[in-house]
């Protein structure tokens, strides 16, 4: 299994006066089964996107199966306003970012898969974690972005592999 980030982009980005972030973050993610025999179900697939040390979101994301030797791509826009208290070198960050209008996104995936054998057999239930980031991501539309608006080489979004670590048991909260 390979997760990658293959596109992001900031449409909306700010801190109102009363600590509330208005945003809006359009993401494409790229899902790899390179298994020759196996299919991969994925249950409870939640993505979550942070900044500054704080959580923007938690949303669910449709359950899939996947095929052997498939790749499955997933656009999601996340879109929203949620309390932000950002205080020391938190807010002394988001202010420089702001100056500079690019800012930091972390986006973590969980999910829930279970391997489906070539002969009717399954593995049983596995939590993953996909950690996706960071990101620095120019506000589209900004004054200092460049045509293409993302960060990497010439302003062009550079695709980022997630790291898939184990993130406990089938009844683990998260």
């Amino acid at each position: 299994m390979k997760f990658y980030v293959i596109d992001a982009s900031l449409t909306e980005f700010y801190l109102t006066n009363n600590d509330m972030l208005h945003y809006n973050l359009s993401v494409n993610i790229s899902i790899r089964n390179s298994n020759k025999i196996e299919r991969i179900s994925y249950h409870r697939f939640r993505a979550h996107p942070s900044s500054y040390g704080n959580d923007l979101d938690l949303v669910p994301l449709t359950s899939f199966q996947q095929g052997p030797k498939n790749t499955t791509l997933i656009h999601h826009v996340f879109q929203g306003k949620t309390m932000l208290k950002l205080r020391g070198s938190q807010l002394r960050d988001f202010n420089n970012d702001q100056r500079d209008g690019i800012y930091s996104i972390y986006v973590y995936l969980y999910l829930e898969t279970e391997l489906k054998h070539a002969g009717g057999g399954n593995s049983g239930f596995k939590v993953l974690i996909a950690k996706c980031g960071l990101f620095r991501l120019h506000l589209l539309g900004s004054s200092s972005s460049s045509s293409n608006n993302q960060s990497g080489i010439g302003g062009l979004f550079q695709a980022k592999r997630c790291k898939i670590s184990a993130g406990g048991h089938k009844d683990d909260s998260y």
